[in-house]
């Protein structure tokens, strides 16, 4: 590949030849020019990190249905081996080690390495205290994650995603999540879809990752494909992440659709994208989920939770009449005969809840024992191309809506799943917006 110079500085001539009017609006373009369409045909490179072996962009997930395992990812310039380091927190123990696997992509003009390791042995409800690094002198500071309590009707809670991006308008949610994570306050993170906006330009990946990182080295953050990932036909999000399936059987195997269980919820991750920026759940997948729900253990976990990107309701019609229709065709009845419980959906830059649902009509007005889905919007979290309004009028299955930027907080207990929203301010201070609570 070129260096970032000739070619580069070539396209930079020329846009200063091109009147700024035609530049109007670009600021919510994720490229910068020159170095965006460069790099983006791999006419000069991209490094990740400044310095060759420092591990960065660290983040862990539940990696596995063995809970006893914990997985964790980062990042370095050079190839060089993959090693972790735990043990429990302040016990003085020796570390116990565990080695992982490299490997890296090329499209984008990236260059870095993605590394994937496991602590094993784990034991439940106990923090450790673990770092990442090339098993000499190359490590990351030590950080500290609590496992899972063992008893599955222990509430967990779990902060909600959608459409979150590497720049500025992120920093109040993500503020307000590290507030969360330092006071005990969640036990992971669910992201669905839209993940950092790096719209193929994978520096803004390395940018997203490494502001997380306060968050996601402590607490596990499971993530969904958006159709801002679907660039080289998400290669970056397949690379970058570690879901269920890619260890064991099950689901996609690359990160895209899987299946995973946390206290008395079973929660089922959807892939409704296309590299052709569609929505869609391929055959292949639909069979998948169908068979995954259908082998749930209601009396080990009454509660189902589906999350993925594109919704299936929302009351912008736009939306709705492009997509929600296809989606509900795919899937609706099988939500409904499957007894999902909760539907967890982003791409629309708003929050919004409804009632139960099934055809277009809400099933009841309220969230006793419901006989269909509720389904949550949760596309507001902060990103480039700001969060949309609502029409005047809206539909009667509409229960909340806002356009302000926030969070969800998803607690999963035996008997109800209890929601709230909350609008965070520039500086993370959250405020209460929307709550609801979903009984058995």
């Amino acid at each position: 590949a070129l260096p970032i110079c000739a070619v580069c500085d070539k396209v930079a001539e020329v846009k200063v030849q091109i009147p700024p009017a035609l530049f109007e609006g670009m600021e919510t373009l994720a490229w910068p020019i020159p170095l965006g369409a460069c790099a983006t045909f791999q006419l000069c490179s991209v490094p990740c990190c400044s310095e060759a072996n420092a591990p960065e962009q660290v983040h862990l997930s539940l990696a596995a249905k063995d809970r006893s395992l914990m997985g964790v990812s980062w990042v370095t310039l050079d190839e060089v081996p993959s090693v972790v380091q735990f043990r429990k927190a302040d016990s003085g123990d020796d570390f116990a080690t565990g080695t992982g696997t490299v490997t890296t992509y090329t499209q984008g003009g990236w260059v870095g390495s993605i590394h994937r390791a496991t602590m094993r042995g784990l034991e439940p409800d106990t923090t450790y205290s673990y770092r990442v690094g090339d098993g000499l002198d190359a490590w990351s500071a030590e950080a500290e994650f609590t496992t899972l309590p063992a008893d599955p009707t222990e509430p967990l809670v779990f902060a909600v995603l959608g459409d979150m991006g590497y720049g500025d308008k992120s920093n109040g949610t993500i503020a307000a999540l590290e507030k969360l994570v330092n006071d005990k306050a969640i036990h992971g993170v669910i992201h669905s879809g839209d993940v950092s906006y790096a719209d193929g330009f994978m520096p803004h990946w390395d940018v997203f990752l490494n502001k997380i990182q306060s968050i996601a080295s402590r607490v596990p953050y499971m993530v969904t494909p958006g159709n801002h990932e679907l660039w080289y036909n998400f290669t970056a999000y397949k690379a970058r992440f570690f879901m269920p399936g890619v260890l064991d059987e099950g689901g996609s195997g690359d990160n895209m659709y899987y299946s995973w269980q946390a206290g008395s919820a079973f929660f089922i991750a959807g892939n409704s994208e296309t590299a052709a920026d569609t929505a869609w759940f391929s055959p292949q997948e639909q069979e998948w989920m169908d068979a995954e729900l259908a082998a749930v253990d209601r009396s080990a976990t009454p509660f189902v939770v589906a999350h993925f990107h594109r919704p299936l309701y929302c009351s912008n019609s736009k939306q709705n009449a492009r997509f929600g229709k296809l989606l509900q065709a795919q899937i609706e009845d099988m939500l409904n005969t499957r007894d999902v419980n909760l539907v967890i959906q982003a791409h629309v830059h708003s929050y919004e809840r409804t009632y139960p649902m099934y055809k277009m009509n809400a099933t009841q007005f309220d969230y006793v024992a419901p006989k269909a889905p509720t389904y949550i919007i949760q596309g507001s979290s902060g990103n480039r191309e700001s969060n949309s309004g609502f029409p005047e009028t809206l539909p009667e299955w509409s229960a909340a809506h806002t356009s302000e930027i926030g969070f969800g907080l998803l607690t999963v207990n035996p008997t109800s799943l209890d929601w709230s929203f909350f609008i965070v301010d520039g500086d993370g201070a959250a405020t209460l917006e929307d709550q609801f609570q979903l009984q058995g």
